[in-house]
């Protein structure tokens, strides 16, 4: 029985299966498919035979559709953040975006992934990614150097084993060029309303943070601290410090032994976890 359950496990840790929060993983020659769902940082794949729905890392481009509520909201931040004076700009952009990108992939390109679950309206899921093109150059760079994308969203490593602070830098001054260039979405951006603009979006956020926080409160309280291997992403939210990106980082690492396992995770520093501490419990079983 012994040798039998021996052989299982060794077949099974041979299976393929991807897991979040595992290495990068390269795919060459993937092609670019069309679908209705595609924008700019977000599009369906063919690799090696399979179709996939990838996220890119670092970038968000803007919105192509206001059909809910949500997009509406995504909308309305890009507008804040680039300071355009017509919300109608975010779209035609994204649209720019979205046929930028498909122009880009139009040969054969290589995806990097350890296919980290990314949220989205996708039915079949979306996985975050690296792209870079035939020519070697990473997509989401491209976006930003090109001012079609503005720096947000999920962050690891890079497949080239650059640190993400040192990616973020990066992209950061590219931005900076793009914006004294006028390149993209930049050259509808209104100089006197962007500072107001960004203002008005830090105080929103502000009163979200602090609404969550008082959530948070009144459930830790009463409740159980949270499970750090079983509670959800929206329960997460509710610890005081933890935002959207911080508890997707947090499921895709899991398992966890110890809290301090967070500080393995790109981005989630000893402040974090700090504060994450009092309300949260370890169980793997």
């Amino acid at each position: 029985m012994k040798q039998y359950l021996l052989t299982f496990l060794f077949l099974v840790g041979c299976i393929a299966i991807p897991l979040p929060a595992a290495e990068l993983i390269s795919i060459n020659n993937v092609t670019f498919v069309e679908a209705d769902l595609n924008d700019g940082d977000s599009f369906k794949v063919n690799a090696a035979g399979r179709e996939l729905h990838l996220r890119l890392y670092y970038v968000d481009c803007p919105e192509t559709t206001y059909n809910n509520k949500s997009e509406l909201e995504r909308i309305r931040e890009q507008q804040y953040h680039f300071g355009l004076e017509d919300p109608h700009d975010v779209v035609r952009f994204g649209e720019q975006a979205t046929e930028y990108v498909k122009q880009v992939l139009a040969r054969p390109f290589t995806v990097y992934t350890s296919y980290a679950q990314a949220p989205g309206r996708s039915a079949s899921g979306r996985f975050y990614a690296f792209v870079k093109t035939h020519k070697g150059h990473d997509l989401g760079y491209l976006l930003i150097e090109q001012g079609l994308a503005r720096i947000h969203g999920k962050t690891r490593q890079s497949p080239d084993s650059i640190p993400s602070q040192y990616v973020l830098e990066e992209l950061q001054d590219l931005r900076t060029i793009a914006l004294l260039n006028r390149a993209g979405i930049w050259q509808s951006t209104q100089p006197g309303i962007l500072a107001e603009m960004r203002k008005r979006q830090r105080e929103e956020d502000q009163k979200l943070k602090e609404f969550r926080q008082s959530v948070a409160k009144v459930r830790t309280h009463d409740d159980q601290p949270l499970n750090l291997n079983r509670a959800s992403k929206g329960e997460l939210q509710q610890i005081p410090g933890v935002g959207p990106v911080t508890a997707i980082k947090i499921t895709d690492g899991r398992p966890y032994q110890s809290v301090d396992d967070l500080l393995e995770i790109p981005g989630i520093g000893p402040k974090t976890v700090e504060a994450i501490t009092p309300y949260v419990t370890i169980k793997t079983e």
